[in-house]
């Protein structure tokens, strides 16, 4: 059996919400960047998808951001130490 460790924080979508909204980006600039549909980014800003890891440093690169904000405290480390 094997089992998936959740890096992200749990509400890593609504940080990415308030993130977008406080910096005027639209959904659809960094959907077109990460190469996935509007509907598809507005699923995951909305809580349907799951935010993982993937996603999360996929949108901080998009955003030319750390992906620390997405991060789990206990997760920071093992990105900074790369």
């Amino acid at each position: 059996m094997s089992y998936l460790v959740q890096v992200t924080k749990c509400d890593a979508h609504k940080i990415l919400k308030k993130y977008l909204k406080d910096h005027g980006i639209t959904q659809a600039f960094v959907a077109k960047k990460i190469g996935i549909s509007p509907q598809n980014f507005n699923d995951y800003v909305n809580g349907k998808h799951n935010f993982d890891a993937d996603f999360a440093f996929n949108v901080a690169k998009a955003l030319d951001i750390s992906p620390y904000i997405f991060l789990k405290e206990s997760y920071r480390k093992l990105v900074e130490k790369e």
